[in-house]
């Protein structure tokens, strides 16, 4: 192809994918009133806690304050990618990363204070109240700005081309795949006029997927390095695996399988957060501790706890520590039977600390040693079924659960989902939300779902 008859010729670009170009500018516009948001609900908490404490002298403490928060949330919101593309059409993101951004521009702000002591000037009520109003505002307007950024861009941020290399010539469409052209180049040839006809094809496109034979890979993967577009080749060998990326090895290409949930750094959060938290709640517990295991000796023969092998990290064999609320010589070591509402092998004290979930507190020793976590999925006994069938045969994905430490509370837990697994559905429910909270995880969610548990600990289903 010639490359100046390309250049003089029609336009081979689509009205579909001129329209790409223009979501460019609407994710910078919408960034742009995201920004806006947060400075109007900023000032908006600074002139609300003015008044509270200063009444119709509001303007100057509150103009100051909100000029001051203001600019350094923007600065920080930039470094946090509070301000991103994900932040503008997810909703946890935007409140997390929102609520981050204003949190650490407080303690910055703080700390000027501090270092420029005028710390005692300032005042506390204005200050607090501001700051408490503030990140509920900016909370409420990202939550609005979402809903408005979903609709301008079609609940999609960014836009995708598809390039399919078929055996009877290369088709490229949007994402509807409407409209569909037929790239003329051949790709074998390093012609000029060829790659500009892909690139008025590829338009502004953010993203390009490619599918192609195997042998064309290559080819293709050299032609889009220069085509500033995030690209993919389809790999459907690989079809029903998880592929996260791509990595090497020597002169090697691998794919990334799996990488674990939480990184170092989110591991070692998570572990000063549940040292804490069970050391605390051990000393604070130790009185009702005591009287439950004086409680089981009473009641019945047997020791006070009943430890059993669970699946824990990375799908190895624990020992896990509950109070013994069955009948020692009834215990159920293999977990082959699902404890029933009337279970006649759970004694009159094990009735009462089932009911109440206080059966479950010696796992706080697990999490001291390092075999559970405060939240996460819950722990299950290796022969535990659901319609006779093993929990991994009734799902395969049930493994990957298990990337994870296990944990006295969970994200099923709180979704009410407790109690015997009578139908395979009751399995997959929770499965999929301990695969959801893998995929989510964040000290915020460990927290949250904490606060939860205090509404679940006496729940229908624990029994």
């Amino acid at each position: 192809m010639n490359i100046m008859n390309a250049i003089r010729g029609d336009s081979i670009t689509s009205p579909a994918f001129k329209a790409k170009g223009a979501r460019a500018h609407i994710r910078a516009r919408l960034v742009l009133y995201v920004v806006a948001c947060d400075l109007v609900a900023i000032f908006a908490g600074s002139a609300l806690a003015g008044v509270i404490r200063f009444g119709t002298g509001w303007i100057a403490p509150a103009l100051s304050f909100a000029l001051v928060l203001g600019l350094l949330h923007f600065l920080v919101g930039c470094i946090l990618h509070a301000f991103s593309g994900p932040a503008l059409i997810e909703r946890m993101t935007a409140a997390k990363l929102a609520t981050g951004s204003l949190l650490s521009a407080l303690a910055i702000f703080f700390m000027i204070l501090f270092a420029t002591q005028q710390s005692e000037d300032a005042s506390r009520i204005q200050i607090g109240f501001g700051a408490l109003f503030a990140v509920l505002l900016v909370i409420v307007g990202r939550l609005a700005m979402v809903k408005v950024a979903r609709k301008a861009l079609g609940g999609t941020l960014y836009a995708t081309v598809f390039i399919d290399d078929l055996p009877d010539g290369i088709r490229i469409g949007g994402e509807a795949r409407t409209r569909a052209r037929s790239l003329r180049w051949n790709i074998w040839t390093d012609d000029p006029g060829g790659y500009h006809e892909l690139a008025q094809m590829i338009g502004t496109a953010d993203r390009a997927v490619v599918r192609c034979p195997a042998d064309r890979r290559v080819r293709w993967s050299h032609i889009l390095q220069g085509m500033n577009v995030h690209a993919e080749i389809v790999a459907s060998e690989l079809t029903g695996s998880s592929i996260l990326g791509v990595g090497r090895c020597g002169d090697d290409i691998t794919f990334v399988v799996a990488s674990g949930p939480l990184g170092l750094s989110d591991r070692m959060i998570k572990r000063i957060f549940d040292m804490c938290f069970a050391g605390g709640a051990l000393l604070i517990l130790l009185p009702l501790l005591i009287l439950i295991a004086m409680a089981i000796k009473i009641d019945s023969r047997g020791p006070v706890f009943f430890r059993q092998p669970r699946i824990g990290r990375q799908n190895s064999l624990f020992q896990i520590m509950k109070f013994r609320s069955m009948r020692d010589e009834r215990s159920d070591m293999k977990g082959l039977r699902s404890t029933a509402r009337d279970d006649d092998r759970i004694t009159r004290v094990g009735r009462f600390i089932r009911a109440t979930s206080i059966d479950e507190l010696p796992q706080l020793l697990n999490v001291i040693k390092g075999d559970m976590s405060i939240v996460g999925p819950r722990p299950h006994a290796v022969h535990s079924t659901a319609q006779n069938k093993l929990f991994w045969e009734v799902d395969p994905t049930y493994w990957h659960r298990h990337a994870c430490k296990p944990g006295i509370t969970g994200l099923a837990q709180v979704r009410g989902h407790r109690g015997a697994t009578e139908r395979e559905q009751d399995l997959r429910d929770r499965l999929a939300a301990d695969l959801e909270y893998l995929n989510d995880w964040s000290i915020w969610l460990d927290i949250a779902i904490l606060f939860r548990t205090l509404g679940v600990v006496v729940h229908r289903n624990a029994f």
